[in-house]
């Protein structure tokens, strides 16, 4: 089992995909990059200040590659042409997808993650959407070496911090 966020992580996922994927009847074709940004929170103990950010390249429905970029890497070092698709949120909400807690779509649709690209497209092939968030978010068997969401969040009250679920 990999730890969450680490190049073991990727490959599992992009393994995951793939193998969900070769089950599919129709495939979109064509070459689609995906660019997520995981913003820190405060309460995700795997993504300290500023972000992490990853980048996905699927081809005629297959997951070539799923890395993550360094701190201050650009994505034209790996990306030719544009990015397809860019995801954006908070740290807690992408670690509870990961750990199934939290629907993608509902995710997405409640604003808590941000979509930017053709929504045509991801609703036409909403199989093979489908398909990549379930090896996202249940095909790979991941450990949390800094714990499991969800997170006790901290609010103040008359009588100081308070922990609750």
């Amino acid at each position: 089992m990999p730890d969450i966020y680490t190049t073991e992580w990727y490959d599992a996922v992009r393994s995951a995909i793939n193998v969900g994927v070769s089950q599919l009847r129709s495939l979109p074709e064509g070459r689609f990059v995906v660019a997520v940004e995981i913003v820190a929170d405060g309460r995700s103990p795997y993504v300290g200040e500023g972000a992490r950010r990853f980048l996905m390249e699927i081809a005629d429905g297959s997951c070539l590659w799923y890395r993550e970029l360094q701190p201050g890497e650009s994505e034209k070092a790996h990306v030719e042409g544009r990015i397809d698709y860019r995801f954006l949120g908070p740290a807690t909400v992408f670690d509870e997808i990961a750990a199934g807690l939290v629907d993608p779509v509902d995710a997405a649709l409640r604003g808590a993650i941000t979509v930017r690209g053709d929504m045509r497209l991801l609703l036409r092939h909403a199989e093979h959407v489908k398909s990549l968030l379930e090896a996202y978010t249940n095909a790979v068997s991941t450990t949390w070496p800094l714990g499991r969401p969800p997170y006790a969040a901290v609010t103040s009250g008359s009588e100081g911090a308070v922990a609750r679920a």
